[in-house]
Protein backbone atom coordinates (compact mmCIF):
# COMPACT_ATOMS: atom_id res chain seq x y z
CA UNK A 1 0.00 0.00 0.00
CA UNK A 2 2.84 2.32 0.85
CA UNK A 3 4.33 1.93 -3.05
CA UNK A 4 0.99 2.64 -4.49
CA UNK A 5 0.26 5.84 -2.34
CA UNK A 6 3.67 7.10 -3.28
CA UNK A 7 3.11 6.25 -6.87
CA UNK A 8 -0.22 7.89 -7.33
CA UNK A 9 0.47 11.05 -4.89
CA UNK A 10 3.15 11.94 -8.01
CA UNK A 11 1.10 11.74 -10.62
CA UNK A 12 -1.54 13.71 -8.71
CA UNK A 13 0.83 16.35 -8.47
CA UNK A 14 1.90 16.30 -11.77
CA UNK A 15 -1.24 16.74 -12.93
CA UNK A 16 -2.22 19.34 -10.44
CA UNK A 17 0.56 21.55 -11.89
CA UNK A 18 -0.10 21.16 -15.90
CA UNK A 19 -4.28 22.48 -15.08
CA UNK A 20 -2.52 25.48 -13.01
CA UNK A 21 -0.01 25.79 -15.79
CA UNK A 22 -2.60 26.49 -18.72
CA UNK A 23 -5.04 28.25 -16.09
CA UNK A 24 -2.88 31.53 -17.27
CA UNK A 25 -3.78 30.59 -21.15
CA UNK A 26 -7.35 29.66 -20.90
CA UNK A 27 -8.02 33.07 -22.88
CA UNK A 28 -6.62 31.29 -26.28
CA UNK A 29 -7.92 28.99 -28.39
CA UNK A 30 -6.86 25.10 -28.05
CA UNK A 31 -5.67 23.75 -31.51
CA UNK A 32 -7.94 20.80 -32.28
CA UNK A 33 -7.39 18.11 -34.67
CA UNK A 34 -9.31 17.21 -38.09
CA UNK A 35 -11.53 14.25 -37.40
CA UNK A 36 -9.76 11.36 -38.33
CA UNK A 37 -8.87 11.01 -42.74
CA UNK A 38 -7.06 8.28 -44.62
CA UNK A 39 -4.90 9.48 -47.45
CA UNK A 40 -2.78 6.98 -49.57
CA UNK A 41 1.17 6.28 -50.00
CA UNK A 42 2.98 6.56 -53.41
CA UNK A 43 5.16 4.23 -53.62
CA UNK A 44 5.61 2.42 -56.80
CA UNK A 45 5.16 3.11 -60.30
CA UNK A 46 1.24 0.84 -60.40
CA UNK A 47 0.49 3.60 -58.18
CA UNK A 48 0.83 6.42 -60.45
CA UNK A 49 -0.73 4.04 -62.83
CA UNK A 50 -4.19 4.02 -60.59
CA UNK A 51 -4.31 7.87 -60.20
CA UNK A 52 -3.69 8.28 -64.25
CA UNK A 53 -6.28 5.68 -64.46
CA UNK A 54 -8.85 7.58 -62.24
CA UNK A 55 -7.53 11.26 -63.32
CA UNK A 56 -8.44 9.80 -67.53
CA UNK A 57 -11.76 8.77 -66.22
CA UNK A 58 -12.75 12.03 -64.41
CA UNK A 59 -11.73 13.63 -68.06
CA UNK A 60 -14.25 11.06 -69.75
CA UNK A 61 -17.07 11.90 -67.60
CA UNK A 62 -16.72 15.73 -68.30
CA UNK A 63 -16.15 15.56 -72.13
CA UNK A 64 -18.84 12.88 -72.39
CA UNK A 65 -21.42 15.28 -73.76
CA UNK A 66 -18.69 16.08 -77.03
CA UNK A 67 -19.09 15.63 -80.25
CA UNK A 68 -16.47 12.43 -80.96
CA UNK A 69 -13.29 13.06 -82.01
CA UNK A 70 -14.43 17.16 -82.22
CA UNK A 71 -11.68 18.81 -79.91
CA UNK A 72 -8.48 16.68 -79.47
CA UNK A 73 -7.09 17.09 -76.23
CA UNK A 74 -2.96 18.45 -75.91
CA UNK A 75 -2.11 16.29 -72.39
CA UNK A 76 1.48 18.83 -70.69
CA UNK A 77 2.96 18.52 -67.84
CA UNK A 78 4.98 21.74 -66.07
CA UNK A 79 8.46 20.22 -65.80
CA UNK A 80 10.68 17.28 -66.71
CA UNK A 81 10.93 15.47 -62.78
CA UNK A 82 10.64 11.67 -63.05
CA UNK A 83 7.39 11.79 -61.73
CA UNK A 84 5.48 13.98 -64.50
CA UNK A 85 7.55 11.91 -67.47
CA UNK A 86 6.62 8.71 -66.02
CA UNK A 87 2.44 10.00 -65.50
CA UNK A 88 2.34 11.77 -69.02
CA UNK A 89 2.81 8.22 -70.69
CA UNK A 90 0.55 6.30 -68.40
CA UNK A 91 -1.94 8.97 -68.44
CA UNK A 92 -1.88 9.08 -72.52
CA UNK A 93 -2.58 5.54 -72.56
CA UNK A 94 -5.16 5.73 -70.14
CA UNK A 95 -7.09 8.15 -71.94
CA UNK A 96 -6.82 6.65 -75.34
CA UNK A 97 -8.07 3.26 -73.69
CA UNK A 98 -11.09 5.40 -72.89
CA UNK A 99 -11.51 6.68 -76.32
CA UNK A 100 -10.23 9.71 -75.77
CA UNK A 101 -8.86 11.80 -78.75
CA UNK A 102 -5.38 13.16 -78.14
CA UNK A 103 -3.17 15.69 -79.90
CA UNK A 104 0.63 15.47 -80.66
CA UNK A 105 1.35 19.19 -80.46
CA UNK A 106 -0.63 22.15 -78.98
CA UNK A 107 -4.59 22.35 -79.55
CA UNK A 108 -7.26 24.25 -78.90
CA UNK A 109 -8.16 22.15 -75.48
CA UNK A 110 -4.78 21.29 -72.89
CA UNK A 111 -5.21 19.04 -70.39
CA UNK A 112 -2.08 20.09 -67.95
CA UNK A 113 -0.38 18.10 -64.87
CA UNK A 114 1.41 20.06 -62.21
CA UNK A 115 3.31 18.49 -58.74
CA UNK A 116 3.78 19.99 -55.81
CA UNK A 117 6.32 18.50 -53.16
CA UNK A 118 5.55 20.07 -49.78
CA UNK A 119 7.79 19.12 -46.58
CA UNK A 120 6.87 19.41 -42.92
CA UNK A 121 9.42 20.40 -40.98
CA UNK A 122 7.65 20.44 -37.31
CA UNK A 123 7.80 17.11 -35.53
CA UNK A 124 4.78 15.43 -34.26
CA UNK A 125 5.92 14.25 -31.52
CA UNK A 126 9.54 14.34 -29.62
CA UNK A 127 9.19 10.87 -27.76
CA UNK A 128 10.93 8.03 -29.49
CA UNK A 129 8.39 5.17 -29.90
CA UNK A 130 7.79 2.36 -27.48
CA UNK A 131 7.09 -1.02 -29.65
CA UNK A 132 4.68 -3.04 -27.35
CA UNK A 133 3.03 -6.04 -28.61
CA UNK A 134 -0.74 -5.39 -28.60
CA UNK A 135 -3.47 -7.16 -29.46
CA UNK A 136 -5.94 -5.32 -31.32
CA UNK A 137 -9.49 -5.96 -30.04
CA UNK A 138 -11.79 -3.41 -31.66
CA UNK A 139 -11.22 0.33 -32.24
CA UNK A 140 -9.03 1.99 -30.26
CA UNK A 141 -9.15 -0.93 -27.78
CA UNK A 142 -5.59 -3.06 -27.25
CA UNK A 143 -4.40 -5.52 -24.72
CA UNK A 144 -0.81 -5.37 -23.64
CA UNK A 145 0.69 -9.16 -23.97
CA UNK A 146 3.71 -10.60 -22.99
CA UNK A 147 5.82 -8.39 -21.19
CA UNK A 148 8.28 -10.29 -19.43
CA UNK A 149 8.51 -12.70 -22.92
CA UNK A 150 9.49 -9.95 -25.23
CA UNK A 151 11.41 -7.16 -23.24
CA UNK A 152 12.49 -8.96 -20.16
CA UNK A 153 15.83 -6.89 -20.90
CA UNK A 154 14.19 -3.38 -21.46
CA UNK A 155 15.94 -1.17 -18.60
CA UNK A 156 13.19 1.26 -17.01
CA UNK A 157 13.34 3.59 -14.31
CA UNK A 158 11.92 2.41 -11.27
CA UNK A 159 8.84 3.72 -9.19
CA UNK A 160 6.82 6.79 -10.98
CA UNK A 161 8.91 6.35 -14.30
CA UNK A 162 8.36 3.47 -14.88
CA UNK A 163 4.74 3.72 -14.48
CA UNK A 164 4.66 6.61 -17.01
CA UNK A 165 7.17 5.20 -19.17
CA UNK A 166 5.30 2.03 -19.76
CA UNK A 167 1.67 3.89 -19.71
CA UNK A 168 3.08 6.40 -22.26
CA UNK A 169 4.33 3.72 -24.42
CA UNK A 170 1.31 1.99 -24.22
CA UNK A 171 -0.70 4.63 -24.68
CA UNK A 172 1.43 6.21 -28.22
CA UNK A 173 1.78 2.98 -29.65
CA UNK A 174 -2.24 2.09 -29.47
CA UNK A 175 -2.70 5.79 -30.49
CA UNK A 176 -0.08 5.03 -33.38
CA UNK A 177 -1.59 1.34 -34.22
CA UNK A 178 -4.80 3.14 -34.27
CA UNK A 179 -4.14 5.96 -36.62
CA UNK A 180 -1.40 5.37 -38.63
CA UNK A 181 -2.26 1.34 -39.53
CA UNK A 182 1.11 -1.08 -40.57
CA UNK A 183 0.36 -1.80 -44.09
CA UNK A 184 1.51 1.68 -45.70
CA UNK A 185 4.02 2.48 -43.20
CA UNK A 186 2.17 5.19 -41.61
CA UNK A 187 2.19 9.25 -42.43
CA UNK A 188 5.91 10.63 -43.58
CA UNK A 189 6.56 14.08 -43.20
CA UNK A 190 6.53 14.82 -47.12
CA UNK A 191 3.74 15.08 -49.49
CA UNK A 192 2.90 15.62 -53.00
CA UNK A 193 -0.03 17.30 -54.54
CA UNK A 194 -1.21 16.56 -57.59
CA UNK A 195 -3.25 18.74 -59.83
CA UNK A 196 -4.85 18.58 -63.41
CA UNK A 197 -6.54 21.39 -65.69
CA UNK A 198 -8.85 20.69 -68.69
CA UNK A 199 -8.58 23.84 -70.28
CA UNK A 200 -9.02 26.07 -73.33
CA UNK A 201 -6.82 29.36 -74.21
CA UNK A 202 -9.51 31.75 -71.96
CA UNK A 203 -11.23 29.29 -70.04
CA UNK A 204 -10.93 26.23 -67.01
CA UNK A 205 -12.91 23.51 -68.02
CA UNK A 206 -12.23 20.75 -65.55
CA UNK A 207 -10.05 20.30 -62.52
CA UNK A 208 -8.79 17.73 -59.93
CA UNK A 209 -6.43 17.60 -57.23
CA UNK A 210 -5.19 14.72 -55.39
CA UNK A 211 -2.87 14.21 -52.24
CA UNK A 212 -0.36 11.45 -51.65
CA UNK A 213 2.31 10.96 -48.68
CA UNK A 214 5.78 9.96 -50.46
CA UNK A 215 8.94 8.64 -48.53
CA UNK A 216 11.28 11.57 -48.13
CA UNK A 217 13.97 10.17 -50.38
CA UNK A 218 11.11 10.06 -52.94
CA UNK A 219 10.87 13.84 -53.38
CA UNK A 220 13.32 13.70 -55.82
CA UNK A 221 11.12 11.91 -57.90
CA UNK A 222 8.51 14.77 -58.01
CA UNK A 223 11.07 17.62 -58.17
CA UNK A 224 12.14 18.88 -61.57
CA UNK A 225 15.92 18.17 -62.44
CA UNK A 226 18.81 20.40 -61.19
CA UNK A 227 20.14 22.59 -64.08
CA UNK A 228 22.99 21.81 -65.83
CA UNK A 229 26.31 23.80 -64.81
CA UNK A 230 27.36 26.24 -66.88
CA UNK A 231 29.93 25.69 -69.31
CA UNK A 232 33.64 26.12 -68.33
CA UNK A 233 34.57 29.45 -70.05
CA UNK A 234 37.93 28.28 -72.95
CA UNK A 235 40.73 30.22 -72.01
CA UNK A 236 42.10 32.45 -75.60
CA UNK A 237 45.71 32.39 -75.60
CA UNK A 238 46.97 35.20 -77.77
CA UNK A 239 50.93 35.00 -78.29
CA UNK A 240 52.94 38.36 -78.67
CA UNK A 241 56.10 38.98 -80.43
CA UNK A 242 58.24 40.10 -78.31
Amino acid sequence: MVCMRTTILPLAAIVAVALLAGCGTLDKPRADNYPATGQKKARAVHHWDVLAGDVAARVAEKIAAWPAGEHPIHVTVADGSSFNQGFLKLLRVQLLDRGIPLSTGPAAVELEVQTQVVQHEAMVSGIPPIPLPLTILGTGVGVWRDWHVHYSNRNLLPGVATALGVGAGLALDMVRTHTQGAAAGGPTHTEVLITTALKTQDRYLAGSADMYYIEREDAVLYQPPLPSPPPTPVKQWKVVAP
